[in-house]
């Protein structure tokens, strides 16, 4: 299997050392990884032909944003987004994929979600408090192969509340509290989920902010999975 890792965007989500941690992992599959420092590889619909899997590690987080921290053209969206729809998976996790590239809702139509909050702190409206909150991850599709055998477990990170598609097949998910935005509480919000996209496969995790988070076995496991689901066989 050839990976292909999207690595670059805003530095607060260390894309550099996320795309270690995916290359060791992968290599453990008996996996390789191509890593682009630039949006570029997209341009040519060929140049990522080849690939089995596409990683996007690229906070850009849309136009409000400095542009320099880079954004799909028109062309490299269609080209990515065709690359999947022939074949190709698309795997990825937090903001790397979730907060990518806000102003293309092609994109976040392929992957089946977008990034809007982390209370107690959200983008627009920041208070003076560390968006890290304590919450619990629940396993929703138990008899799922990517989550199978896996129990619910806890986490200290930001809690993403995301706009979501309701065609997803939703693998793990997350209860939101009322101690900072009353009117979400109760809201139960998906934390992992995987569809398809033509003949692609899209997985896609929410937790990952930092490194650690990928120490808890259950959030291992889940994107080990969960990457090696999306990743497209050439056997047959």
């Amino acid at each position: 299997m050839h990976a292909l890792a999207l690595c670059g965007g805003w530095e607060g989500h260390a894309p550099g050392a996320f795309t270690d941690w995916l290359e060791a992992l992968l290599a453990e599959e008996g996996a390789s990884l191509t890593v682009a420092d630039s949006l570029d590889v997209l341009d040519d619909a060929a140049g990522v032909a080849w690939a089995d899997l596409i990683v996007p590690l690229w906070s850009s987080m849309g136009s409000r944003h400095d542009r320099s921290l880079g954004d799909l053209t028109p062309t490299q969206e269609r080209h990515l987004l065709e690359t999947v729809r022939r074949g190709a998976g698309i795997a990825g996790w937090h903001g790397h994929m979730g907060d990518a590239f806000r102003d293309h809702p092609s994109y976040h139509f392929m992957i089946g979600g977008q990034f809007v909050a982390h209370p107690p702190g959200w983008p627009d409206n920041p208070v003076p408090s560390d968006d890290f909150v304590d919450y619990r991850v629940h396993i929703a599709a138990p008899d799922d192969p990517v989550v199978a055998g896996l129990d619910d477990f806890e986490m200290h990170g930001e809690q993403y509340y995301m706009l979501v598609d309701p065609g997803n097949r939703v693998l793990a998910t997350t209860t939101f509290g009322g101690e900072h935005l009353p009117w979400i509480e109760g809201t139960v919000m998906p934390v992992a989920w995987k569809r398809r996209w033509g003949e692609g496969r899209v997985f896609y995790c929410s937790l990952g902010h930092s490194l650690d988070e990928f120490d808890i076995p259950q959030v291992r496991t889940m994107l080990r999975r969960g990457l090696l689901w999306a990743a497209r066989s050439r056997s047959g």
